[in-house]
């Protein structure tokens, strides 16, 4: 496995940690303050503060470094495959 492979698979899985955790605290917190209706659309899906905008985020840079790790796993399978 080289190195930026495992440089790929680390940050996504760090990434998706952190992630569940921030979640889970903010979910806690939540549930002590209780629904806040004074927010728009906009600041509950972008705002990682205030909103979910830590999930759709997080979400996106997981996807990311997961599809840069798949990219170099396919490289590797493919310099197997064909020895080039």
């Amino acid at each position: 496995m080289g190195f930026s492979m495992a440089m790929w698979l680390l940050a996504s899985m760090a990434l998706g940690t952190i992630m569940y955790f921030w979640n889970k605290k903010k979910s806690e917190k939540a549930e002590q303050l209780g629904a806040s209706e004074e927010f728009s659309n906009f600041t509950l899906y972008f705002d990682p503060i205030h909103g979910e905008g830590h999930l759709f985020v997080g979400g996106t840079l997981v996807i990311v470094t997961f599809s840069l790790f798949c990219h170099e796993l396919a490289k590797i399978i493919t310099n197997i495959a064909f020895g080039s």
